[in-house]
């Protein structure tokens, strides 16, 4: 079931297939993980309503581009800048190599807010150990071969897990960034 969103006025329809053509398959893990945290924040900000795009505020504890990609394929947040980073974020900080949260803050029009956590468990270790090894051009080509693979099955067994097995989602005060002004 695709996650339906209005987009002024016009119900859009959004598929994961369509997120991976716009993405690619280079974060691969990051777009279904990504796919189904916005699918449970929208479902739990709208209801039994649809939520529109432009009612929407974000907050990443990731800068990564595939889990941007699929917010912004979604709510167009960036677009309307209404998309912070805050790899700080004092939530889900599982990387032990550098500051970053696998954590989202999603916010509508009447302050209502949610945070979706990755579940802990559900990225193996030597996958934070892949990132710095990308992030330092360190791979061997065994290595490189087993992290493209690694994140194609995370990615799709994201897409078939329970949802619970593999996210948290909250309610939240709303951020002081996210409250009208």
């Amino acid at each position: 079931m695709g996650i339906k969103i209005y987009d002024h006025g016009y119900l859009v329809e959004v598929e994961f297939e369509d997120i991976r053509k716009l993405h690619g398959i280079r974060a691969y893990m990051a777009i279904g993980v990504g796919y189904r945290i916005v699918q449970a924040a929208m479902r739990e900000l709208g209801g039994d309503s649809i939520v529109s795009r432009e009612d929407i505020q974000v907050i990443s504890g990731h800068g990564g581009p595939g889990f941007r990609d699929a917010i912004e394929f979604v709510t167009r947040a960036k677009t309307r800048g209404e998309y912070t980073v805050d790899p700080t974020y004092p939530e889900a900080q599982y990387d032990p190599h550098r500051p970053t949260g696998y954590v989202y803050i999603f916010t509508n029009k009447h302050e209502e807010t949610v945070q979706v956590t990755l579940n802990e468990d559900f990225l193996p270790p030597i996958f934070y150990d892949y990132l710095l090894k990308g992030r330092e051009e360190s791979f061997t080509s065994e290595e490189y071969d087993h992290n493209e693979a690694l994140k194609k099955e995370l990615c799709f067994k994201a897409l078939e897990m329970e949802e619970s097995e593999l996210i948290t989602i909250k309610r939240i005060p709303t951020p002081e960034i996210h409250k009208a002004k």
